[in-house]
């Protein structure tokens, strides 16, 4: 699992979510079995890797008191396993930075996407000034803002270069992923960064950027 600070959805899964895993692939006396395969990791994800998971977190009533945390993490793994991002590590990034974003106090303009920076501009302008430690921090949220504007609201980026000429999702797509390499190659990141994983997501950033924008698309309701 990741460091606490660092986004993570498999770190946040509740009883809710083992009910509703429950519910899907056991019944009765099976419970105590599955019981222990959810404490196990690698058990864990073979379970969430399975397709009849993803379908009755679509078609079940039950998935209605899942975390935020397990839906979008299911519904990220899955995108990411039909375009070959196979390491579910990623999957655990992405879909944590969607739930803390999509729930965050709107008073946060480096963590709440519909009222924080959607310019890069913006984020240019604190990281040149910013030092040390703080500039991978500010690094890292800049790829995550960028990472869910373009995966997740394609239509609002077309629609500004549209009506005032700025920039495509090509750019955006570009600043995240320069974003996330800075962060991995940053000397004054924290021991436990994981500049593996960043450093691979943004390699994997084209891929994972479409993924989510057919998971947008058909999947999740998130407006204008």
């Amino acid at each position: 699992m990741l460091g606490h600070w660092i986004p993570s959805s498999r770190d946040r899964f509740t009883g809710a979510d083992f009910d509703f895993i429950t519910a899907v692939l056991a019944r009765g006396d099976q419970r105590s079995h599955l019981a222990k395969l959810w404490d196990d990791p690698e058990a864990l994800r073979e379970m969430l890797d399975l397709k009849e998971v993803l379908r009755g977190l679509l078609e079940s009533p039950s998935a209605l008191q899942i975390s935020p945390a397990f839906y979008f993490y299911v519904l990220v793994r899955h995108a990411f396993l039909q375009a070959n991002l196979n390491d579910p590590d990623l999957a655990d990034y992405v879909s944590g930075v969607m739930a803390k974003k999509l729930a965050m106090d709107a008073g946060d303009p480096l963590q709440n996407l519909a009222g924080g920076y959607t310019h890069t501009s913006d984020f240019i302008a604190i990281i040149s000034s910013a030092h040390g430690r703080m500039r991978f921090h500010l690094q890292v949220a800049a790829g995550n803002q960028f990472l869910i504007l373009t995966g997740l609201y394609p239509a609002f980026l077309k629609k500004r270069n549209e009506r005032f000429g700025a920039p495509d999702i090509g750019f955006y797509e570009s600043f995240a992923r320069q974003a996330f390499r800075s962060a991995a190659d940053n000397p004054e990141a924290p021991k436990n960064a994981p500049r593996h994983l960043l450093g691979a997501l943004s390699e994997a950033l084209p891929d994972a950027r479409r993924s989510l924008n057919r998971m947008a698309e058909e999947y999740v309701f998130l407006g204008d």
